[in-house]
């Protein structure tokens, strides 16, 4: 795309322009990370994708340990490239364009392994949170330039990879040393990443002994037990055969067990008892729902609320499974009850169960007295279970006093039980997932009293404008009848801003606006705040933090795009450029230099609609901006294009800082026919290392196109060096000729080799036509 750019001389004419309203800028937003995380202790680069990126970004990590740098320059908007655009798949929404950028990883060896969250910010504003992956295994990076599966070293191993097209499907051959249980997990959606994972293992013999989908959006774990040096391949490919730069991945496979569930599922602070553990695997590492028990001593801090416990059997570790950490006594129910022998819960307490059948339900009773205030909370999602639980309470009458299906932010159930009269009262759990009717899916029901409690909810980031004011929202959820007051405070804001002495949520109310002001003369910066909140509770003080926010302050805008006719839509020929009238208004006195270039989220953007980065110089008002249109582009489908205005300028503390601002409207695109048309009759050729290729070529050109055109062979990555052939130029008159294509003498030729010869003119001497096609060569072994 930049060589097309580059023979594009765009006529520029000054207007004057009127005075319009100003838009805020555009914030910067996380795409991806690849690879999405690393081993503790190690450090890796890595390319960040980003969404209306600038090259002044700030990084940050909510772990203050693990280190996150960019090291070099951003590339061009990348427009995804075919297949992507093809078949029914390509007439859905426009996927967002990103920039990528490297970047240096760095984390020390005392993290501990999971998910860790971070953001970005320009003085446009800051990002929403993305995730980064701390492993615990060695890893490797998928070979994108492979043609066959990928070959891994000994496990465990994880692997970071991208589902980069439509129809990719990503292969890896593994075996183990000896027979025994191999787990295999999949982490994509909990990274922000779009992939919904289909995985297989199939066996040498091709049959199929691991066939999972993610259709939830949980991801995937899954153990089969592996033969001794027996080969297996994993694939992994999206549910609906999408994929683009942003379906990042990271896939473990490890020799051991998968635990599925604990009895309990928790265990009281500081103490050491036994819990059986249910799996595949784990007693004889057969294929085989198996249970095991071992004493687990649980963590004693006060702050402590869960524990990774790594469960060691005799094939081999299992990777960790998380059991929960608290103050209240635990009991195992392992007999599914009817309502006439419902068991006696004994309360505070907590009890570990489940469902004899799908869409099981259990009664649990209690003996409650009227006035008392009970928690009740029902939990799978919690502590690991595929459950859908559903939990209500039943009165001494048999009537129903209360029910719950999801509690806020889960599908676990809760309520917030004020006892009605003194009885026995009978708990209801019921699953809805149907995936009841195992040991390997439990729950844990917990009745507590309510005791006064507090959190506070506030927004991930805000923008605070140079010299200007903005408000920070923020939101206390009391419970057990809590109404105090709730002091806050706010640590390390950005140089130049300030908050009010006093801030507080007063008693028994539950939100508080925050002013923050910013200095005139403050840069332009953004900084990640920590919020802590103290007030008394159950008679006790208590100080503790309860969020972060990324605070950026933020510039003005310096410009305003806007197509000139305003929403037109242009008939426009395939594989040609289309040089689009804008109007460039400038702001704030503002008379530099201003770049045009697409914006990250467009709106009806179709089948590859692509453009580069295009300078107005100083004073223009007025730009002819070069839009390329591919020769595949359907002529019965409109395609529309939106552009960022970008400038470079002092903050008052004299640091230069990229402003970012959306075009208004869109630039309306018709494809229709091309004025010129590469083709081949070459066949499907075949060759040896050292050999060529003779390709017939035949061009097409309608009759108001009479341009000579230079043909050439294009060479993808994997190819150069290894492929070559003489550029050739075709008089106006001239419509055949022939390229001959060079292969080295390089047994890494061999196989099949796709040739793009792309064939290049130019319309009045000023814009691109452009026509490709492609010839299949098979490189066979000598």
């Amino acid at each position: 795309m930049n060589r097309r750019m580059n023979s594009l001389a765009a006529v520029l004419v000054i207007l004057t322009c009127a005075a319009t309203t100003v838009r805020a800028q555009t914030a910067p937003e996380i795409g991806y990370v690849y690879p999405s995380g690393a081993k503790a202790g190690t450090t890796v680069d890595l390319v960040l994708g980003g969404y209306d990126w600038t090259p002044d970004m700030q990084l940050f990590v909510h772990d203050p340990r693990i280190k996150l740098e960019l090291i070099g320059p951003p590339s061009p908007v990348l427009v995804p490239e075919p297949p992507f655009w093809f078949g029914a798949k390509g007439r859905g929404p426009a996927w967002p364009l990103p920039r990528e950028f490297p970047a240096r990883l760095t984390i020390p060896p005392d993290v501990s392994p999971g998910l860790v969250r971070w953001q970005a910010a320009n003085a446009n504003g800051a990002s929403p949170v993305g995730v980064l992956h701390v492993g615990d295994v060695p890893e490797v990076m998928e070979d994108a330039k492979r043609k066959s599966p990928q070959l891994l070293p000994s496990l465990p191993v994880t692997v970071s990879g991208q589902i980069r097209k439509i129809e990719e499907i990503d292969r890896y051959e593994f075996s183990v040393p000896k027979t025994g249980p191999v787990t295999i997990e999949l982490l994509a959606r909990q990274l922000g990443s779009p992939l919904h994972g289909m995985l297989q293992v199939r066996d040498a013999q091709g049959h199929a002994v691991v066939d999972v989908a993610d259709t939830e959006g949980r991801d995937l774990t899954a153990t089969f037990v592996a033969q001794t040096d027996a080969k297996y391949v994993v694939s992994l490919h999206d549910l609906d055969f999408a994929g683009d730069r942003s379906y990042v991945y990271r896939l473990t496979l490890a020799a051991g067990p998968q635990v599925l569930a604990a009895f309990p599922a928790a265990g009281r602070r500081g103490e050491t008892r036994r819990v059986e553990f249910f799996g595949m695997g784990l007693a004889t590492g057969a294929a085989q729902l198996e249970s095991v028990a071992r004493d687990v001593t649980f963590a004693a801090a006060a702050d402590a609320t869960s524990l990774a416990y790594r469960l060691e059997t005799p094939a081999g570790a299992a990777r960790p499974f998380t059991l929960l950490v608290g103050d209240l006594a635990e009991q195992i129910q392992m007999k599914v009850s009817t309502a006439a022998d419902a068991p006696s819960l004994s309360i505070p307490g907590a009890i570990t169960s489940w469902f004899e059948t799908r869409f099981g339900s259990e009664q649990h009773t209690v003996a409650f007295k009227k006035d008392e205030k009970w928690r009740i909370a029902a939990q799978a999602r919690a502590i690991g279970s595929p459950l859908d639980l559903e939990l209500s309470v039943l009165g001494p009458d048999g009537k129903e006093v209360a029910s719950n299906d999801d509690a806020p932010g889960t599908t676990d159930p809760l309520v917030l039980l004020a006892v009605p009269a003194d009885g026995t009262y009978r708990i209801v759990v019921t699953d809805r997932s149907g995936k009841s009717g195992s040991r390997a899916a439990n729950y844990r029901l917990v009745v507590e009293p309510q005791r006064e409690e507090f959190s506070v909810t506030l927004p991930a980031l805000l923008s605070v404008p140079l010299g200007g004011a903005a408000k920070l929202a923020v939101k206390a959820v009391r419970d057990g009848g809590f109404k105090g007051p709730i002091q806050l405070s706010l640590s390390g804001l950005p140089e130049g801003v300030t908050a009010p002495a006093d801030m507080a949520i007063a008693a028994d109310k539950v939100d508080l606006a925050i002013d923050l002001t910013s200095a005139a003369d403050a840069p332009a910066h953004a900084a990640l705040c920590a919020i802590t909140a103290t007030t008394s509770l159950n008679g006790q003080p208590v100080t503790r933090r309860v969020g972060t926010v990324l605070l950026a302050t933020v510039m003005k805008p310096r410009c305003k795009i806007t197509p000139e006719g305003l929403d037109d839509v242009r008939k426009v020929h395939r594989g040609s450029t289309y040089l689009a009238p804008l109007l460039v208004e400038r702001l704030e006195s503002f008379q530099g230099e201003v770049t045009l270039e697409m914006t990250a989220k467009q709106q009806r953007h179709r089948q590859g609609l692509a453009s580069g980065e295009f300078p107005v110089p100083p004073a223009a008002t007025r730009v002819e901006y070069p839009i390329f249109v591919p020769e595949w582009m359907e002529t019965t489908k409109t395609s529309r294009m939106i552009l960022n205005g970008v400038v470079k300028i002092a903050d008052p503390r004299g640091n230069v800082r990229t402003l970012v601002n959306r075009m208004e409207l869109r630039i309306g695109i018709l494809p229709e026919g091309a004025l010129l048309k590469l083709s081949h009759s070459a066949g499907e050729p075949t060759t040896t290392p050292g050999g060529e290729v003779r390709v017939p070529l035949t061009l097409a050109r309608a009759p108001e196109f009479r341009e000579p055109v230079r043909v050439e062979l294009v060479a993808d990555a994997s190819q150069a060096g290894m492929v070559s052939a003489e550029p050739m130029s075709l008089a106006a008159d001239q419509n055949d000729a022939t390229l001959v294509a060079h292969f080295i003498a390089d047994p890494r030729i061999c196989g099949e080799q796709p040739l793009t010869i792309r064939a290049t003119a130019l319309k009045d001497g000023r814009w691109s036509v452009v026509s490709e096609t492609t010839v299949r060569v098979e490189v066979r072994p000598k």
